[in-house]
C-alpha cells in the first residue's frame, strides 16, 4: 500500500501522527492485515487518527460506526437524551456488515450526517480492491457487539475521563449539538462520560492489541 508524504503539523494532529506511525510500523509486521477496528472513549481522539492514517494510506476506506446511529425517528424522549448510548446503535446490522466484509471484501456501509443528525446509508462503497479498511468508533471493541474476533489488528486509544470531557463540551459547542459551554459540560458529564465508563469498565482496552494514549 502507497504511503503518502508526512507534514510537520503540531498540537492533537501531531500527537495523532505519531499515534499514526505506531499502527504502520505494526502493519509493516503484520502485512496481511484487511480489518483494523480502532476504540477509544468519546473524545479520544479516533477521529483524528483516522484521518492522519487516511492520509498516509489513501487507498484505505475508513467505516465510521457513527453511521450505525439510530434514526431519531425511533428513539423516544430518553433515548434522544442519551443518544450515543449503545442501545442508540444498530449493533445487529453493524455485526452483520462487518461480519460479511471479512468474508466479501466488499459492501455498502452508512455514514452519518451530522447536520441532519441522522445516519445516511449506502454512502460509503467498498469494493475487492480495496486493500485496508479501518472501522472506527467507541463500541467496536465492546463485547456484546461481536466485532472483535473480525478484526486483524485492534486499537484502543487510552484518553483520561477529565480531558476528554473538555475536549467534548469544546466539541459540543463547535458543533452546534449544545448553544452553550454549560450545556456542552453538562452532555458531556451526564451522556459521554457515562458511555466513557461503561466501554471501560466491558474491558475494551483490554481486548487491544495496541493501547496508545489518546
Amino acid at each position: 500500500m502507497a504511503l503518502a508524504d508526512s507534514n510537520s503539523p503540531s498540537g492533537p494532529v501531531a500527537a495523532a501522527i505519531h499515534r499514526a506511525e505506531v499502527i504502520l510500523e505494526a502493519l509493516r509486521k503484520r502485512p496481511e492485515t484487511y480489518l483494523i477496528g480502532i476504540a477509544g472513549i468519546p473524545g479520544s481522539g479516533k477521529t483524528t487518527l483516522c484521518e492522519v492514517l487516511k492520509d498516509r494510506m489513501p487507498d484505505a476506506v475508513v467505516i465510521p460506526m457513527d453511521g450505525y446511529h439510530l434514526p431519531r425517528s425511533v428513539l423516544d424522549a430518553e433515548g434522544l437524551r442519551r443518544r450515543g448510548a449503545p442501545y442508540t446503535f444498530d449493533a445487529a446490522a453493524c455485526r452483520t456488515d462487518m461480519a460479511r466484509l471479512a468474508q466479501t471484501r466488499s459492501g455498502s456501509f452508512p455514514t452519518f450526517d451530522h447536520a441532519e443528525k441522522d445516519p445516511r446509508p449506502d454512502m460509503i462503497q467498498v469494493t475487492p480492491s480495496v486493500p485496508l479498511i479501518i472501522v472506527e468508533g467507541i463500541y467496536v471493541l465492546m463485547h456484546d457487539w461481536g466485532l472483535e474476533s473480525l478484526f486483524d489488528l485492534r486499537v484502543f486509544l487510552d484518553c483520561d475521563l477529565d480531558v476528554a470531557v473538555e475536549r467534548l463540551t469544546l466539541r459540543h459547542v463547535a458543533c452546534g449539538i449544545s448553544q452553550n459551554e454549560a450545556d456542552a459540560r453538562h452532555r458531556a458529564l451526564t451522556n459521554d462520560r457515562l458511555n466513557s465508563i461503561a466501554i471501560l469498565n466491558d474491558g475494551c482496552r483490554e481486548r487491544a492489541d495496541l493501547v496508545l494514549p489518546g
